[in-house]
């Protein structure tokens, strides 16, 4: 050919990725004129002479296939070159299948390659004779493991065909040659019905996708995927039929396996109880199992249009969208306790945990995770709150080692201390087990105990807050399913009153044991005397009878008092103290004519108390009365408000009382010592005001009673 080849270019003008026509007219090798659809270009073909087409795959109305197919109809010898623009395997086997002339893939590293190249092919195409086109397509054929083959439209001559096509098929390719019809011995029995209606449809100027059992050599387990198209003349008959078959064996083995393991994995997934999700990166689910529609009560076609957030209420959705953005926008791994909004609006408790979800190539694609309903679990802490908190005795949890766990109200509270400042440390390090030399190894011998299996109870003294009491401490193993001991239960009872009360108890009856015994041996002593003697010396005997006689009289009434007062637990109570002190100073005047009593006190005084106050102050009036050393005994009595106490001063410069007196009266002896004050008053007198909360403080000359105001 001399001179420059005039060439039709067509190709789609939006397509950014087409070599631009004034690229390719740069070279002096080439004339090109430019179209921009296959029916622009079939006029202009109809209407001028051009000696090379070059087109794109991709076109407004067809494709370049098509394209080609189109020119082919009407002329078999035009050189016609295809320049996908994103050419597939299938998209060359199709354009060899309609006798392509050059099909040049888009594979050059740079523009200026990819124009000089393509001025190449299009040149190469348009001087090359018959011959060398036929044996480049003949080279191009063989390179694929796809078979192309061309055949007549009676299908009665094969007019190409590849050599792929024997080892595919199972089937020689002289036999084809041979009788077309021929390659229906190669299909399995069951696909040969469908094989033959797709021949049928072929003639009938169909096309026809299909996938059959090939290969008797093989059994039959070769899968090919065949795709064949009518080629028409301009009177729109059916003159040739191409089509291309590809061995998707291997694919088709692919996907059952993934579709076992997808079956596989939704069966896991549904068997769960737990919601198990995914969603996009967007906030758009893109897979679930059953539970989630049983959950929120929404079916599969109103879950796909839901965002994150709908799944929860209003006030639920700030927290959600920030876990949200932390998995996909900074790859965290999140667990949040939330709520899950049911399409009935009811809310239930949920436990939502989410991981970003990443393809092969780890790049970041969404999330995924699961949702648990924790109902039934937040039911239960509440149950065991209710228990667990509700009780008067200090409980805690610990485990083997001796770590506490978890503590109640009542033993934090016990120890003045937060719950979760006692939470991990060791059982008897403890504030508890600080102050007592011997409540840190009982401690630590509970635990011992209570690890090994068995049961450990006994009583101690202990720090509480700011006070010593003393608990009856027990430690119980609780083992798991194999019998092994997995927590221990630790419960303190607080029996300070009680221990207390009992010991109270022992001093009334010693008191009663040592006084009434005393007092008694006396009297007789005396009556015998009495009785031997009848004569004017027996009168100081009688006199000290009669005396030890009321003195066992009052002793026996303050015991008592004293019994009734601590034999059940006292309630303390408002009481107007004016009031009491006003009979307590009855009761005294009464008893004490000689004595001086200057009375200073509101009309009212509201104090916390026992009801039987009036007589422990009378009984300490009367304590003070009996140590006065001169003949005319005073007290000054004043009733105050000081602070958050209620305070009554009794004040006499000439009364000093005994140190065992003090002591009771100050709380500074022990209850189980035994020391020979004046008697149960005193200790009556202690006893009423330690059950209202308040102390006896004493100087030189005054006593001060102090009780709760009101």
């Amino acid at each position: 050919m001399d001179g420059a080849v005039r060439t039709l270019y067509v190709h789609d003008v939006d397509d950014a990725a087409a070599v631009p026509p004034g690229a390719l007219s740069e070279s002096d090798e080439l004339v090109v004129e430019t179209t921009h659809s296959v029916q622009e270009g079939l006029d202009r073909l109809s209407r001028d002479t051009f000696d090379c087409v070059l087109s794109t795959y991709e076109l407004p109305d067809e494709n370049g296939v098509t394209f080609l197919r189109h020119v082919r109809d009407f002329d078999s010898e035009l050189p016609f070159v295809l320049h996908p623009s994103s050419g597939t395997e299938r998209v060359a086997s199709e354009a060899i299948s309609a006798d392509v002339t050059e099909y040049v893939a888009d594979d050059f590293d740079k523009a200026a390659d990819k124009c000089r190249q393509l001025v190449d092919h299009i040149v190469e195409a348009a001087t090359s004779t018959p011959n060398d086109i036929e044996a480049k397509v003949r080279e191009l054929t063989e390179a694929t493991d796809d078979v192309l083959w061309l055949l007549s439209a009676d299908w009665e001559e094969v007019l190409f065909v590849n050599s792929t096509y024997a080892d595919l098929w199972g089937h020689s390719e002289r036999a084809l040659r041979d009788d077309p019809t021929s390659f229906v011995e190669a299909v399995h029995p069951d696909d040969r019905p469908r094989a033959e209606a797709a021949m049928d449809s072929l003639v009938d100027g169909e096309s026809v996708d299909i996938e059959l059992q090939v290969d008797p050599e093989e059994e039959f387990r070769r899968r090919v995927s065949v795709h064949a198209e009518p080629i028409f003349d301009r009177d729109g008959s059916v003159v040739r039929i191409a089509g291309v078959s590809r061995d998707v064996t291997e694919e088709r083995a692919r996907q059952r396996r993934l579709e076992e393991e997808k079956r596989t994995v939704d069966s896991i997934f549904d068997a769960l109880p737990d919601v198990l999700y995914t969603f996009d990166a967007e906030g758009y689910p893109l897979r679930w199992n059953e539970q989630l529609e049983a959950e929120t009560g929404y079916d599969a076609d109103e879950l796909e249009e839901m965002y994150v957030t709908e799944f929860v209420p209003d006030d639920e959705t700030e927290t959600i969208a920030e876990s949200f953005r932390a998995v996909v926008e900074d790859g965290r791994t999140v667990t949040v306790e939330s709520a899950l909004e049911r399409a009935d609006g009811e809310r239930v408790p949920f436990e939502f945990t989410g991981a970003p979800l990443r393809d092969a190539d780890g790049n970041l694609r969404g999330l995924t995770g699961v949702g648990r309903n924790i109902s039934e679990q937040r039911a239960q802490q509440r149950r065991f709150e209710a228990v667990f908190d509700n009780t008067y005795q200090s409980t805690g949890l610990l485990s083997p080692d001796g770590t506490l766990l978890e503590v109640n109200r009542t033993a934090a509270e016990f120890a003045s201390r937060d719950r979760e400042d006692l939470i991990g440390e060791k059982f008897w390090d403890a504030s508890w087990f600080r102050t007592d030399e011997t409540a840190h190894p009982i401690a630590m011998e509970a635990v011992e105990t209570a690890r090994n299996g068995e049961f450990f109870r006994d009583q101690l003294t202990i720090q509480a807050g700011d006070r010593e009491a003393v608990i009856d401490l027990s430690m119980r193993p609780v083992t798991d399913e194999h019998g092994e001991v997995d927590l221990l239960v630790a419960e303190g009872r607080d029996v300070t009153r009680l221990f207390q009360r009992e010991q109270q108890l022992r001093v009334t009856n010693r008191f009663l044991r040592h006084n009434i015994r005393n007092k008694l041996n006396t009297i007789t002593g005396h009556a015998k005397l009495a009785a031997e003697h009848d004569d004017r010396r027996l009168r100081p005997a009688v006199d000290t009878i009669v005396e030890a006689a009321d003195e066992l009289s009052a002793t026996a009434e303050t015991a008592r008092e004293i019994h009734e007062l601590i034999s059940e637990e006292p309630e303390p109570r408002t009481v107007d103290l004016s009031e009491r002190l006003d009979r307590a100073l009855a009761t005294v005047r009464n008893r004490h004519p000689e004595a001086e009593l200057v009375v200073q006190k509101p009309e009212s005084l509201a104090a916390t108390a026992l009801p039987s106050v009036h007589e422990a102050l009378a009984e300490l009036l009367e304590a003070l009365l009996e140590h006065v050393t001169t003949d005319h005994p005073a007290v000054d009595v004043e009733a105050t408000a000081d602070d958050d106490d209620a305070v009554v001063t009794l004040s006499t410069p000439d009364c000093r009382l005994p140190a065992a007196e003090r002591d009771v009266l100050t709380g500074d002896i022990e209850i189980r010592q035994m020391r020979h004050a004046r008697g149960l008053g005193v200790w009556h007198v202690y006893w009423q005001v330690w059950y209202a909360g308040g102390t006896v403080e004493l100087t030189d000359d005054d006593v001060q009673v102090r009780l709760p105001a009101d």
